[in-house]
C-alpha cells in the first residue's frame, strides 16, 4: 500500500474579531431619516408640501412640515429649498413659509390651456342677462372635491335689503357630496365611481342627507339624474339658493356643473327654476365648446 508522504497544511485558527471601542463606532446621524410610513417617493413627500395649504392655512412651518413627514429638521429644510428654488414656494420668515410665484406663472398657463374653464368662459360670457344680484359659477370634479373654476354676476346677493357676500369663486373647493354644484356632478358620475364613494364615504354621505344606506342613497341620485338639476338652499346661509346643473362631455360623461346662486324667496326660487331650461342648453354648449378646444379647434372668445 501506497502513502501519500505530502504536507497538509492546516490553516491557522482564524483571529478573534475585536469589537471596536466606542470611540472608534461611526457617529449616529443626529437627523436620520426614516422611510415614510406610507412607502411614498421623495417626489410625493415634496408634493405633500403643497397639499398643506388650504383657505384655513395660508402658511406652512417647519415643524409641522417634518411631522406630516416623518422626516428630521435637516431633511424638512431640503424639501422646502428645492421647492423655493423653483418659485413653488416663498420663505416668510424663520421656518414659515408661503406659496410663491410660480404658482401665479402656473395659474395663467391654466387658465390659457384648460379646454373647459375656456369653453366655460366663451358661454357665461354670453349669459350676463341673467345675472342681475344672481351670480354664475362653473364647477369640476377635483379628486373627491368640487372646485369652481369661473364666476360671472355678482360677488353678492342682496335678500331683503341685505347685502350677503358670496363664499364661492374661483379656488374654492368644497365637498361632493354638499350642495347643488356638488351634487349635480355627484349624480352624474359612473355607477362604479358612485359605489366606491359609498363604500368610503358613508358617514359623509348620511350627513349630507343623501341616504343612511346605499339603497336610500342610489334613490336620492337617481332623483337628481331624472329631473336633471339640484336645488339646495346654503348650509352655511339659509337666505342663497342654489340650483345646479351637469355639464357633461359630447360622449356623455359629466365633467362638470354649472350653478346658479340667487336669494331664497319663493319669487326667486320661481324665477329660477324656470330658467333650467336654458342653464341645461348652456351647459350642453360648454360641453360640445370643450370638446372642440380639446381637438385643437377655436370657439368664440369670452367678451
Amino acid at each position: 500500500m501506497l502513502c501519500d508522504h505530502r504536507k497538509i497544511l492546516i490553516p491557522p485558527p482564524p483571529m478573534p474579531v475585536r469589537s471596536p471601542s466606542p470611540a472608534a463606532l461611526p457617529p449616529i446621524p443626529t437627523d436620520a431619516t426614516p422611510p415614510p410610513a406610507t412607502g411614498e417617493s421623495a417626489v410625493g413627500r415634496l408634493l405633500t408640501i403643497l397639499d398643506l395649504f388650504t383657505a384655513d392655512n395660508l402658511q406652512i412651518q417647519v415643524d409641522v412640515v417634518a411631522a406630516r413627514l416623518g422626516v428630521g429638521r435637516s431633511t424638512c429644510y431640503r424639501y422646502l429649498q428645492e421647492l423655493s428654488d423653483r418659485g413653488l414656494l416663498a420663505q416668510r420668515g424663520k421656518g414659515r413659509y408661503s406659496l410663491g410665484s410660480r404658482i401665479v406663472e402656473l395659474e395663467r398657463l391654466l387658465q390659457q390651456s384648460d379646454p373647459l374653464l375656456n369653453a366655460g368662459k366663451s358661454v357665461m360670457a354670453g349669459m350676463a342677462d341673467i345675472c342681475d344680484n344672481r351670480a354664475l359659477l362653473l364647477c369640476t370634479l377635483y379628486n373627491d372635491r368640487v372646485l369652481c373654476t369661473h364666476q360671472v354676476g355678482s360677488s353678492h346677493i342682496i335678500h331683503e335689503g341685505e347685502r350677503m357676500p358670496l363664499y364661492r369663486g374661483r379656488g374654492s373647493a368644497f365637498p361632493l357630496f354638499q350642495g347643488a354644484g356638488s351634487q349635480a356632478i355627484l349624480a352624474n358620475l359612473a355607477p362604479h365611481q358612485i359605489r366606491a364613494l359609498y363604500l368610503a364615504k358613508q358617514a359623509e354621505i348620511a350627513e349630507s342627507g343623501l341616504g343612511q344606506d346605499w339603497q336610500e342613497f342610489r334613490s336620492a341620485l337617481a332623483t337628481i339624474r331624472k329631473q336633471g338639476y339640484v336645488a339646495t338652499v346654503g348650509k352655511r346661509n339659509p337666505r342663497i339658493l342654489a340650483l345646479a346643473v351637469p355639464v357633461r362631455h359630447v360622449d356623455g360623461q359629466v365633467m362638470g356643473s354649472l350653478l346658479l346662486l340667487t336669494a331664497h324667496t319663493e319669487a326667486e326660487r320661481a324665477q329660477a327654476l324656470a330658467l333650467v331650461p336654458r342653464l341645461q342648453a348652456e351647459a350642453a354648449r360648454i360641453g360640445e365648446f370643450e370638446q372642440r378646444l380639446s381637438s385643437g379647434d377655436t370657439v368664440p372668445p369670452a367678451n
